[in-house]
Order: structure tokens, then C-alpha cells, then sequence
């Protein structure tokens, strides 16, 4: 048998509570009923069997849960809260049933249905109300009542419906609150494998790609897919949702590519989240880099790294192995730079360096203190 979830629980103890509370509403109606009893000892032992099960049922709430999901234990509540509707109809009076006084069962078949629903779900807990129903239909014929005119159907047939749209509405809810339960159980492990790949692996990767991508391209392909691999393991297709630093600087960049096209190899090392304003600011300043390359650079590979420290420092940089320029005249005849990326920098105190030569590439480099 399968440990309950949380949810099963707190749904079992509820109708633990719930079943408590039946059993001494019972007790009381019984005693207030009692000159109307035919059978007093046998309406004593029910209430005594009533309460039995009630502590049996605590004790294995909280010693074997499991138990009380069991198909056969479901059938057991549903067989007892059949048989006190039909007994409601042997201990009292002829006439009781339909006399309007109050039954020997009180609630406890409606709370026998919903806890065999929590077990079974909701078509077996609609049927299982079905059948606890016709206990009613059996205690009206064993107080002697014969007679089913069409308004009597109608009311017995109402008490099974009754059940049945119990058991199936709390097998239902039962049953999403489990699926539900179970996915967030499941993001939550996929979300600590991720933030412990992300803590180690994915950075050990993308430290690897670039300081190998100079002296060891084949070793920064390698590091670069495995990179890729895992993050599509890890995020899916859900990443650009994704907020904070690592998305932010993946979804500026990607915006950017998807206008030409073109590919861009982004890693992000995080060992602390920054500021929402130097996100934001570094994020657009990468974005912006990212585009002026591929509108001037002509490049066959743009590579972008960031890092945010543990001290809340920032350093980004956006590399390409484009057709360069002169750095010189960055400030002067590029305005652009100087417009789309410094002055989104300077905001946040940071400065940006362009390193740049004729046939040599580009490389922007923005650092954001702590």
C-alpha cells in the first residue's frame, strides 16, 4: 500500500472529525428517541459498534493511513453505513420512518460515502452512494412501510442521488487535489535537481566554454552542448518564462537573434540574484550588443556570458567573431553604442569597455559593481 499524499491526509482526517461528530449526534437523537425504540439493546449495540469503528479508524489514522485507502476498508464504511439506514428500520417503531423523526443514522452514511470516495474516487464513491441509499429503501420496508406511492419514490430516490452526487463530487475533488499534488511534488524535485545542476554542473560548463574557446574550440562545442542538453532537460520549452537574471539575459538575447535569425550561444553563471534595476539594465545592454552584432559584425558565431556574484556584481559580455573595427571610434562615429548601451549602464553606476579590431571581432564587455 502506498503512503497517502498530504492531501489524502487532510481529507481522511477530515472525515475522521466529520465522523466523530455524526457518531455523537447519533448518540444524542438515539437517547431523546428512546421511547420510541423497539429494540433498545440493539440500537445500544450499534451506537456501541458506531464508535468502535470511529477509534479504530483514529487509531489507524495515525499509526497506518494507508489502511483506511484500501478498497476493502472503503467497502467496510460503505456496508455500515448501509446497514445503520436499514437498522434505523428495526430498532424503532412501525411508522418511525416516515413519521419525521430522526434517524438512527444521523449522518454517518453520508460521511461513510465521502470516505469511501476518497478511496475508490469519484465513480466508485458515486456507486458506493448508490448503494447506501437503498439502505434507506430497506429501512422504510423493514419499519413496515409498503407503501411507494410516486412521492415516496421520489424521496427514497432522492436520498440515493443525494449520495451518489456526494461521493462523486468528493472523489472528484479527491482525485485533482492528488494529481495536482503529485505535479507540484514533481516540480519541485525537477526544481532542486535544476538548482543543484545550476549551482555546479551548468556553471562548471559554462566557466569550461569560455576559457575554451580559444585555445580549445572542440572543447568548448562539447561544453556548449552538454549546456544546451541539459538546460532543455531541465527548463523545456518553459525557460523564456521564466524571470530573474539567467532569464532575463537569455531572453534578450534570444529576442534579439529571433529578428536575423541567427543563433546565439548564451551562458550564465549566478551565485546571487541582483538587483531588479541592474537586471533589467544589463539584460537591454546584452540585447542591444547581441543586435549591433548581427546588423554590422557579419559574424558566424555570438557568444554571450554573464555572471552575477555572490557580492551582487555583474559582469556581462557579449563576444563575436565578426568583421571588427576600430575601437577607437566606438565613442564617436558608433552612436549607437553609446546611446543603447552605455547610457543603459551608467544608470546602474556600471561602465562598458569595447574591445574591437579590423578582422579580429568584437567583444563588449559591461561590469556593474556590487
Amino acid at each position: 500500500m502506498r503512503k497517502p499524499l498530504p492531501t489524502e491526509r487532510t481529507m481522511l482526517q477530515g472525515v475522521a472529525l466529520a465522523r466523530w461528530g455524526a457518531w455523537a449526534w447519533l448518540t444524542v437523537t438515539t437517547l431523546a428517541q428512546r421511547s420510541k425504540l423497539a429494540h433498545p439493546v440493539l440500537a445500544g449495540l450499534l451506537i456501541a459498534l458506531m464508535l468502535a469503528w470511529a477509534i479504530a479508524a483514529n487509531v489507524l489514522f495515525h499509526r497506518k493511513p494507508a489502511v483506511l485507502l484500501h478498497p476493502l476498508v472503503a467497502a467496510g464504511q460503505l456496508t455500515l453505513g448501509w446497514m445503520l439506514l436499514w437498522m434505523d428500520g428495526v430498532v424503532f417503531t412501525s411508522g418511525h420512518t416516515t413519521g419525521g423523526g430522526q434517524n438512527l443514522a444521523g449522518t454517518w452514511p453520508l460521511i461513510a460515502t465521502l470516505a469511501a470516495s476518497t478511496a475508490l474516487g469519484p465513480i466508485g464513491g458515486s456507486l458506493g452512494g448508490v448503494v447506501v441509499g437503498t439502505g434507506r429503501v430497506a429501512g422504510t420496508i423493514a419499519n413496515g412501510d409498503t407503501n411507494f406511492s410516486g412521492g415516496r419514490v421520489l424521496s427514497l430516490a432522492a436520498t440515493c442521488l443525494f449520495y451518489a452526487i456526494s461521493g462523486a463530487v468528493w472523489g472528484w475533488v479527491t482525485r485533482r487535489l492528488r494529481v495536482v499534488e503529485t505535479e507540484v511534488m514533481a516540480v519541485r524535485a525537477r526544481e532542486d535537481v535544476a538548482r543543484t545542476l545550476h549551482d555546479g554542473v551548468l556553471q562548471t560548463l559554462a566557466l569550461v566554454e569560455r576559457r575554451a574557446a580559444e585555445s580549445d574550440p572542440a572543447l568548448a562545442a562539447a561544453a556548449r552542448t552538454s549546456d544546451r542538453e541539459l538546460r532543455t532537460w531541465l527548463y523545456g520549452g518553459a525557460s523564456k518564462e521564466r524571470h530573474g537574471f539567467d532569464a532575463s539575459i537569455r531572453g534578450a538575447a534570444d529576442r534579439a537573434a529571433a529578428v536575423f535569425d541567427q543563433r546565439v550561444v548564451v551562458n550564465v553563471l549566478q551565485d546571487r540574484e541582483p538587483r531588479g534595476e541592474v537586471t533589467e539594465a544589463v539584460a537591454g545592454a546584452v540585447g542591444e550588443a547581441v543586435n549591433n552584432a548581427m546588423k554590422h559584425a557579419i559574424a558566424t558565431t555570438i557568444v554571450v556570458f554573464a555572471e552575477a556574484t555572490d557580492d551582487g556584481a555583474v559582469f556581462a559580455s557579449v563576444r563575436d567573431d565578426g568583421k571588427g573595427f576600430d575601437a577607437t571610434l566606438a565613442r564617436t562615429a558608433r552612436r549607437g553604442l553609446v546611446r543603447s548601451i552605455d547610457e543603459r549602464v551608467a544608470l546602474v553606476d556600471g561602465r562598458v569597455e569595447v574591445r574591437s579590431a579590423p578582422g579580429q571581432g568584437t567583444e563588449v564587455r559591461i561590469w556593474v559593481p556590487a
